[in-house]
């Protein structure tokens, strides 16, 4: 049984017996140790060597990144109570080690190049689709999933504290991690090296994580919103008085 509070809330040290939450907390960590420093070494190796060609792609990294990030979170927001949790943090979490991959491959192309070709440069800017779908996923995703394991133990800013923390230290350690590589092995060996580590917390989700919306069990808002209307058709009306 969990130990209770005055005001009816678990004990903060039932939150650190959840496995469930300890095992969220490392994924959002390793997520975030792989996934920070991809943008910044993207816009280095646009902007590197390519005058002022270059330095405006870096700069649209962001604005690509933004929008696809704005039409995930909305895709998120509307069907994760359809869906579930997991197959929408899956495609966040996948969407790294892809993304990295890629980059992988046009790196090496651009390394190869005596002069990188424009198209070649806008191909490694649209990798800024996976980032921004990423981090729309990730974003709405987490605070929901946050919320499914501190139900019914009233420590939902205790345990939203704890994911956010993980989310940046993990984003700390990852700048100096990827800027490290990319100056000791290059930014193709490093966009290979993160791409390995981001699948730990994605094949984590995968195997480790369960669905936590509703216990495990998805429904369609529409079948519920029918079943509760079949309800108040159902309820006995009182008689009326003349």
């Amino acid at each position: 049984s969990q130990v209770g509070h005055v005001d009816g809330a678990s004990s903060p040290t039932v939150l650190f017996q959840d496995t469930t939450l300890l095992t969220f907390i490392v994924i959002i960590f390793l997520f975030h140790m792989s996934n920070g420093t991809v943008l910044p070494l993207v816009m280095q190796t646009l902007a590197i060597g390519e005058g002022g060609t270059g330095i405006l792609l870096s700069g649209l990294c962001i604005i690509v990144a933004q929008i696809f990030m704005v039409c995930c979170a909305k895709i998120c927001g509307d069907y994760s109570g359809l869906w579930g949790r997991k197959t929408l943090f899956l495609v966040g979490l996948f969407s790294v080690p892809i993304r990295c991959f890629i980059l992988y491959i046009l790196t090496g192309m651009k390394d190869a190049q005596e002069e990188t070709s424009v198209v070649l440069q806008v191909i490694i800017l649209s990798t800024q689709i996976f980032d921004g779908v990423g981090a729309g996923v990730f974003g709405t995703m987490y605070i929901l999933v946050t919320s499914d394991i501190s139900a019914g133990t009233g420590r939902f800013s205790l345990t939203l504290g704890l994911t956010t923390a993980a989310m940046s230290i993990g984003g700390t350690v990852s700048g100096y991690l990827g800027q490290a590589l990319a100056q000791d092995h290059g930014y193709q060996n490093a966009f290979m090296v993160i791409g390995m580590l981001s699948c730990v917390p994605a094949l984590g989700y995968l195997i480790f994580m369960p669905e936590t919306l509703n216990g495990g069990k998805t429904a369609s808002m529409s079948v519920i919103q029918e079943h509760d209307e079949g309800d108040v058709k159902e309820k006995p009306q009182p008689p009326a008085f003349v």
